[in-house]
């Protein structure tokens, strides 16, 4: 009885337990603008999540429509622009990819995106969003994590960051004049 635990006990060892994030390659600022086809500053409108397969044949999806208010770079999309994310939930089943942003209604955003030669996406997942607050004296600032992400630190830099932890907040003017900045360089 005794060495039939053992595999068993090795084997619980051995298996990693369950991972809920997604390895990326950590984007600053400069890699966020450089790599992005598109940013603006929104606030979210209406999220709404919902199966476009079979009750067989799950395929959940969230559909997050943005009032536009200033465009930073690209095209400007209009008064609104709708983006589709993978995962949500709907009938009862859940699909939730760690590190894929998650949108509230009213929340105000900087929002980065990357076109993949089909569709425009999140660039680096919630790396592309910065979130609007206010500080205590009402001013608005930008907030980014990397919440649901384990990411990697830059080519030569020091190595792998603290999954989640949030970056310093900026203030919202100090984001935009930065985002012009380095679109001239």
């Amino acid at each position: 009885m005794r060495f039939v635990l053992f595999p068993v006990l090795l084997a619980l060892l051995i298996v990693p337990a369950a991972v809920h994030a997604t390895t990326v390659r950590y984007l600053d600022l400069e890699g966020l603008v450089r790599s992005s086809s598109m940013v603006f500053h929104a606030t979210v409108l209406e999220v709404t999540q919902k199966n476009l397969g079979t009750p067989e044949k799950l395929r959940l999806v969230t559909d997050v429509s943005f009032q536009v208010h200033r465009v930073l770079q690209g095209t400007n999309p209009g008064p609104r622009f709708d983006l589709r994310l993978g995962g949500g939930t709907a009938n009862g089943h859940t699909l939730a990819i760690p590190g894929q942003p998650c949108f509230k209604e009213g929340e105000e955003v900087v929002l980065f995106l990357e076109f993949t030669g089909q569709e425009l996406v999140v660039n680096g997942m919630s790396q592309g969003v910065f979130r609007i607050q206010r500080d205590p004296a009402g001013l608005p600032t930008a907030h980014r994590d990397t919440t649901g992400l384990s990411v990697l630190g830059r080519e030569g830099g020091n190595g792998p960051l603290e999954p989640g932890k949030p970056e310093q907040p900026l203030p919202l003017d100090d984001l935009f004049r930065r985002i012009h900045d380095l679109q001239a360089r």
